[in-house]
């Protein structure tokens, strides 16, 4: 079978997701599935005859974070830290952090990829999990130039490691006749 593309943006980089409602759920009996392409964030349905997709509870996430080490620093309303990013992704990072922060609290983050390079900038990030000194954000608000940089950034990670994103959230069995 060839590698699913991207309808959107023509890249391999792409991820089955979590179906939404109910089209999805019954289009998933005609072979029908989700997907989400990682880097420009375009979600499409294709067709994959034969192939039923094991349900993975695990993790839900929309886009496969990729392993980082590198300095953050953020502000908010009554909240200013600096941390380390552990992995990230165009959806979102987790960073380790010693400032004390809470869920749904909104940040401006400042993702310092390179020394060579001026930081990326998300305009807003929304704190959704706080756990012992590490916290997940989902980026909500960028400029489309900030989105690019990071976009270019992440697809090398991604092409660094393989065209397939994440084995445990594409697991299919082929169909066999009983």
């Amino acid at each position: 079978m060839a590698q699913l593309k991207c309808p959107n943006c023509g890249r391999e980089f792409v991820r089955r997701v979590s179906r939404s409602g109910i089209l999805e759920i019954l289009l998933s009996y005609f072979y029908v599935y989700p997907f989400k392409c990682q880097l420009c964030g375009e979600r499409f349905r294709h067709r994959e005859w034969g192939v039923r997709y094991i349900r993975v509870e695990t993790d839900r996430r929309e886009y496969d974070r990729v392993e980082m080490n590198f300095p953050v620093s953020f502000f908010g309303q009554d909240i200013k830290g600096e941390g380390i990013v552990i992995n990230v992704s165009m959806g979102g990072c987790t960073l380790q952090t010693q400032a004390k922060v809470e869920t749904g609290a909104i940040l401006n983050l400042s993702l310092q990829l390179s020394k060579d390079v001026p930081p990326v900038i998300v305009d807003a990030g929304a704190v959704r999990n706080v756990r012992e000194g590490i916290i997940g954000v989902e980026f909500l608000l960028w400029q489309q130039s900030e989105r690019e940089r990071l976009q270019l950034f992440v697809r090398g990670l991604l092409i660094g490691r393989g065209v397939e994103p994440d084995p445990m959230a594409n697991r299919r069995e082929p169909l066999v006749p009983r």
